[in-house]
């Protein structure tokens, strides 16, 4: 019941974050030059929320949920809820756009869960 907890927490703190209007983000760091940050937070954000997925299918008792066609799915959910949070900014928040850009890194944040889920597993089970 918690991991499920933390999948909904998570949908919802995407959500509310990439609700937020774009004057309210400063959009490059001083650390990386001219590096766009937001880029970052939406790899962390999507990664964040496909482990949130992965921990909770985990601990299901059902093995298809501990399968590659339930990290796929999860996979798609994810990057589909990105292009749709896309659309979502462009129509409803202020100073936000749809950006490709974006969704590339919401992809690539939910794609990188998966190797880091099963490093964190074998590291848990040693």
């Amino acid at each position: 019941m918690k991991t499920l907890i933390w999948v909904i927490a998570e949908i919802l703190l995407v959500f509310v974050l990439l609700s937020m209007p774009g004057s309210s983000f400063h959009t490059t760091s001083n650390w990386f030059g001219n590096f766009p940050i937001d880029k970052l937070v939406h790899v962390f954000l999507f990664g964040s929320l496909a482990l949130s997925f992965f921990v909770h299918f985990e601990n299901l008792k059902n093995k298809k949920y501990k399968s590659v066609r339930a990290k796929a799915l999860v996979l798609i959910f994810c990057i589909v809820y990105g292009i749709a949070m896309e659309f979502y900014q462009k129509n409803y928040v202020p100073s936000r756009g749809f950006e490709v850009a974006d969704m590339l890194a919401d992809a690539i944040g939910a794609i990188v869960a998966i190797p880091l889920f099963s490093w964190f597993q074998t590291k848990l089970n040693k």
